[in-house]
Parts: C-alpha cells; sequence; structure tokens
C-alpha cells in the first residue's frame, strides 16, 4: 500500500508540473517579426544566414503577417521554382543562391523595408 501512495504522489506531482507548465509556458510557435526576416534576407546577400534558419522561414506559414506571408510564399517560389519560374541555383562557398538567385532576393529585401517603413509606429506611455 505504501508504494502505491508514493507512486501516486510522484505521478501527481509530475501531473500539477506539467499543467503549469502549459499554463504558465510559452506557446510553441515560429513567430518571427519583419526585422528578423530583414535580416535572414540581408544575410542571405552578404552569405551570413544559415541554411537550417533560411528553411525553417521557408517551411513554416508565417499566419500572425499576411504581408510577411506573401513574400514567403514568393521565396519559396524562387526557392522552388514553382509556377513556371526558374529556381534559384545554389551558391558557393557559404553563399545560399548563387548571384542571380540573390539579386532575386535583394527585390523582396527592398519590398520588406519598405512595408517597414510604412508600419505605423506607437509608443507605450
Amino acid at each position: 500500500m505504501s508504494q502505491f501512495i508514493a507512486v501516486f504522489l510522484v505521478t501527481l506531482c509530475v501531473m500539477i508540473l506539467i499543467v503549469l507548465a502549459m499554463m504558465f509556458g510559452k506557446p510553441i510557435g515560429y513567430r518571427p517579426s519583419r526585422e528578423s526576416v530583414l535580416l535572414l534576407l540581408r544575410g542571405i546577400e552578404d552569405g551570413s544566414t544559415r541554411q537550417e534558419a533560411w528553411d525553417m522561414f521557408l517551411g513554416y506559414p508565417v499566419s500572425h503577417d499576411p504581408e510577411l506571408e506573401a513574400i514567403r510564399r514568393q521565396l519559396v517560389t524562387l526557392h522552388e521554382g514553382l509556377d513556371g519560374a526558374t529556381a534559384a541555383k545554389e551558391g558557393l562557398s557559404g553563399y545560399i543562391y548563387d548571384r542571380e538567385g540573390r539579386a532575386r532576393v535583394a527585390k523582396f529585401t527592398a519590398q520588406l523595408e519598405k512595408l517597414i517603413n510604412e508600419e505605423p509606429g506607437f509608443r507605450e506611455f
């Protein structure tokens, strides 16, 4: 009987910890900001963006920002060559894309910079 009570109490403690973690923990999700995506795009141009970070951005939808999602979809089209477009070729020595692909990404960088500049600002008082 004492073994049952010990197992029950340990299980109860674990369950309480799980419930508390789910109640007060940060929800799991990928919510990139426009500024972080801009850094990714600039990193594509200068070779500092890691392949894993780029694949993460291309692979997950951005549901919290429709304009950013539209840019992501266009970049997926560039990456995979969808809708009759030619796919960007792989780059050399640390670059994800070749020169032509980086030039195509630069257009999206300018588009995102314009979106960031037109974004209304706010202050907390």
